[in-house]
């Protein structure tokens, strides 16, 4: 009966010895923490394979660091935004060709309430809409590009966006659009 006691109390003792270690331990005994490895948007595949994040930092000053993409038909896509949340983000769809010309792009695959845009592609256009539902304004940018490819882009920001905020991705946005217009090769 006595050495199931002594037992018993070492057990004991070694349980609290352990407890006590414990509480002494410095931060040098837990593991480091573990972050995300950031990928290129290019490895979304899709559209996305036409940027990368610092190349949209440097035309909209946005910084992105996630990205999706999708493909139906002769229709790719990439979205583009923060880990963080859900806006801003910036969409890009290209329709891998089109047998439209400038004059059929305007009249039929402008919407109504769009600007024509000078400067891009063969016909392009803009349009702002107001915010709705959970995110802020829209600026959108769509073009016909030399290469016969219909390319939309659009900034959806946080609710949170200024006037000023919207009046500056206009120019932003449109020198995105430049800097990815493909040309007939």
């Amino acid at each position: 009966m006595r050495s199931r006691f002594v037992v018993l109390g070492a057990a004991l003792l070694l349980g609290l010895a352990a407890c006590d270690n414990r509480a002494d331990a410095d931060d040098s005994d837990t593991l480091p923490s573990v972050g995300l490895a950031e990928q290129p948007a290019a490895s979304a595949g899709g559209a996305c394979i036409l940027w990368g994040y610092d190349f949209i930092e440097s035309k909209i000053g946005v910084t992105f660091d996630v990205a999706a993409s999708d493909q139906v038909d002769d229709t790719s896509t990439c979205v583009v935004q923060t880990v963080g949340s859900d806006w801003p983000d910036l969409a890009l769809s290209v329709v891998e060709s089109t047998q439209a010309d400038a004059s059929l792009f305007l009249a039929e695959l402008k919407p109504k309430k769009a600007t024509t845009l000078k400067g891009l592609g063969k016909a392009a256009y803009r349009l702002n809409t107001a915010a709705t539902g959970g995110h802020g304004p829209t600026v959108e940018i769509g073009w016909l590009s030399e290469a016969k490819q219909l390319q939309t882009l659009r900034f959806t920001f946080a609710k949170t966006a200024k006037p000023a905020d919207v009046t500056a991705m206009n120019n932003n946005l449109l020198a995105l659009a430049k800097a990815m217009d493909t040309t007939a090769g």
